[in-house]
């Protein structure tokens, strides 16, 4: 056999391999959808005669569609960082961007979807369902911690941070580019709301007193939670919602709520640094594999469990319940100094892990 004939024959090799894995992926998928669930078709997309003719449903699109979100959210947590690594800003500086986000953007945006809120009681279901697979993902990673011998400060960070995730900020935009309908987006909120800001208020503390010497009060907790500018917010939001506001009241209030995400990402990356990264790889891989990964399983699998239709809230929540750790998580360990360099890894590589888990649960729930 001569030379060329040999490169054709490997080339033609390589082709049918490509085709059989191509067959293979997409027999996967279909076995994912009528083994896990049944997807009810939902009344937010286009009917099935058009989707020849909108170019957004076009396959080669659509499988892009949510590399747009992860990489604004890339840049504009790089433009921090690059503003650090320049000299434009320094790192406590973060401090003054995230007061402005959490006294006046964010309550501004809770409160303005909040009060258009189409509340549902299977919204509860979902956010609970997402709040268990979480904490339950949690669990798991200090397990595997426990198996690896790390020390009870690492343990109680790894379950902070497989626990609770950035629904809010990270969570936005990737819900907004799936759906069109405002009524998504408060529904990230409640989220939000009741599986990450409650909680993480109420019951993180107690969780890093088990590793450090700050004392923690259940009394304090609470004041701090209903002070907390965000919760009022949200109490003001439902409380209104029997009262009729006129539109032009949210004009300021949206404009004030639309920066909050751009600020906070902007301020995560310029409190970003990579310098311990070697020392806690074993552990971020934990932490990433189980928020992002095991934590959307484990919902997926109560749902088949419960036999319950997929509707687009639970996409929702399911997605929701996959994003990367908290940024609050790892200010909380920060500051009571426990595993400091797993929480700054964990930000940043949970952030680049979204461009692999984010579209992969894409292609399986749609």
């Amino acid at each position: 056999m001569c030379e060329c004939e040999q490169k054709a024959f490997k080339h033609e090799k390589v082709l049918k391999s490509l085709f059989e894995f191509k067959a293979k992926c997409l027999k996967f998928k279909n076995l994912f959808k009528q083994g896990f669930f049944k997807i009810k078709p939902c009344k937010f997309r286009l009917s099935k005669g058009s989707l020849s003719s909108n170019a957004h449903f076009d396959e080669k699109r659509k499988a892009m569609l949510i590399f747009v979100p992860l990489f604004t959210i890339l840049t504009l947590l790089m433009g921090g960082y690059a503003a650090k690594r320049i000299g434009v800003l320094r790192n406590k500086q973060s401090r003054a961007f995230l007061d402005f986000t959490i006294v006046f953007a964010l309550p501004c945006l809770i409160f303005e979807r909040t009060y258009h809120l189409s509340f549902d009681f299977s919204l509860i279901v979902f956010v609970l369902v997402g709040l268990f697979s979480c904490l339950l993902a949690g669990l798991v990673s200090v397990g595997l911690g426990r198996l690896f011998g790390f020390t009870k400060a690492t343990l109680v960070s790894m379950f902070l941070l497989s626990s609770f995730g950035n629904t809010l900020f990270i969570g936005i935009p990737i819900i907004q580019t799936l759906y069109k309908d405002p009524q998504f987006i408060s529904e990230v909120i409640f989220y939000d709301a009741i599986a990450t800001a409650l909680p993480m208020s109420l019951f993180a503390p107690f969780i890093v007193a088990l590793a450090s010497e700050q004392k923690a009060s259940l009394a304090q907790n609470v004041k701090k939670m209903l002070t907390f500018p965000p919760f009022i917010a949200l109490a003001l939001g439902f409380a209104f919602k029997f009262v009729h506001l006129p539109e032009f009241i949210f004009e300021p209030i949206r404009l004030f709520g639309g920066a909050a995400t751009p600020v906070a990402l902007f301020a995560i990356g310029l409190g970003l640094g990579f310098n311990g990264i070697k020392a806690s790889y074993k552990s971020t891989a934990v932490v990433i594999v189980c928020k992002m990964l095991l934590a959307p399983l484990i919902f997926v699998g109560i749902l088949k469990l419960t036999n319950t239709t997929i509707t687009p809230s639970a996409i929702v929540a399911i997605f929701e319940s996959a994003m990367p750790t908290m940024a609050l998580a790892a200010a909380m360990i920060l500051k009571a100094k426990l595993d400091t360099n797993l929480a700054i890894s964990s930000i940043a590589f949970g952030v680049l892990f979204a461009f692999v888990s984010m579209p992969l649960l894409e292609w399986l729930l749609f």
